[in-house]
């Protein structure tokens, strides 16, 4: 017992946080590996949505590999769900974010940008677009990467002694 009671006085407590459920509404239809991430990410956040973790934390989490978590990654950014901050850093939309009180939601939102919101135009469409635009320039850059490696190579020349 001794040792729970240290483990708790140890630990550090995070102010409660406030978030609500209205951007739920324009959640489109995902695999269950980005449901599950997407979930999984709402716990980790810090006040305001930002998720610092890498895929293998963000993998252990869910019993997934890196390779999984970035399999479901793009179908989070293509619902603008989570944008990519940089390695290791994502931030989730202020619509489902967790804030520190209603008001610094309303706030978050009322900031961004009208093409940024969820609730404007056909979310699921605009899921659609830009998840066939990551598709795009995934199978350009494969090819590009085909192209180099196909280059034929100069024969080794041999030195004379």
């Amino acid at each position: 017992m001794m040792i729970a009671a240290e483990n708790l006085t140890a630990r550090r407590v995070a102010p409660p946080l406030w978030g609500s459920f209205n951007g739920f509404a324009y959640v489109p239809r995902l695999p269950p590996n980005a449901y599950a991430l997407f979930f999984h990410m709402l716990t980790q956040q810090e006040e305001g949505g930002l998720v610092i973790a890498t895929h293998e934390e963000l993998g252990a989490g869910l019993a997934l590999d890196r390779v999984g978590i970035s399999r479901a990654m793009p179908h989070l950014v293509a619902a603008r769900l989570v944008r990519v901050v940089r390695r290791g850093r994502f931030q989730l939309h202020p619509m489902v974010a967790a804030f520190s009180s209603p008001k610094d939601q309303r706030q978050a939102v009322s900031d961004l940008p009208r093409s940024e919101r969820l609730d404007i135009g056909h979310f699921e469409d605009e899921y659609e677009r830009r998840l066939d635009l990551h598709q795009q320039e995934k199978a350009r850059k494969a090819e590009m990467r085909r192209r180099v490696t196909a280059i034929p190579r100069r024969p080794q020349l041999k030195s004379v002694p």
